[in-house]
């Protein structure tokens, strides 16, 4: 895990920094009650590390690493509620991954196969709190090795903050499948 956090950044601190200043509350004021460890990069850091304690492989770890790059851009004040809100931050964060997902595969780390894998599971990060367990079924039979990555990326993503509130039981979500 941390060679690749190293080379995300080294690379491309530009995504580093963004991530620094993109908080996940309003102001000082608020607390965003899903993620009171405060800014997008500290998130992904604890995102990372319990990638790396679960002993994950690189296709769950470098998701991980990616997961939220998307989060700066999407990031909007909800006018309705006042509250920081990332719409959307999923198909962005896919969307800005792809160029380094592409530099990966070009220095030998990833296959292009697994490239895709990791844009798509980027993709969908945000998906198994929506679907019910027949919808799950319908969309990821056949693919039950992806949908261990996907499961296992959004129990980091769910472990990976402070937050009293997503309950996520892994289990029973791949128990869908046998």
């Amino acid at each position: 895990m941390t060679q690749f956090i190293k080379w995300f950044s080294t690379t491309y601190p530009e995504y580093k920094k963004a991530l620094l200043n993109c908080y996940h509350n309003f102001d000082e004021q608020e607390v965003n009650p899903y993620h009171i460890e405060g800014d997008c990069w500290s998130h992904t850091m604890m995102v990372c590390k319990v990638a790396q304690l679960k002993g994950y492989d690189k296709i769950v770890q470098i998701s991980a690493l990616l997961h939220d790059i998307g989060k700066p851009q999407a990031r909007k004040i909800n006018p309705k509620n006042n509250h920081v809100q990332f719409f959307g931050h999923e198909e962005k964060s896919a969307l800005l991954a792809r160029p380094l997902l592409e530099d990966l595969v070009k220095k030998g780390e990833i296959t292009k196969e697994e490239s895709l894998e990791i844009e798509e599971l980027i993709l969908l990060h945000g998906t198994l709190y929506k679907l019910s367990h027949k919808e799950i079924i319908e969309r990821f039979r056949g693919k039950e090795n992806f949908f261990r990555h996907l499961v296992e990326l959004v129990e980091c993503d769910g472990l990976g903050r402070f937050t009293d509130s997503h309950s996520f039981d892994k289990e029973e979500l791949l128990n869908l499948f046998k």
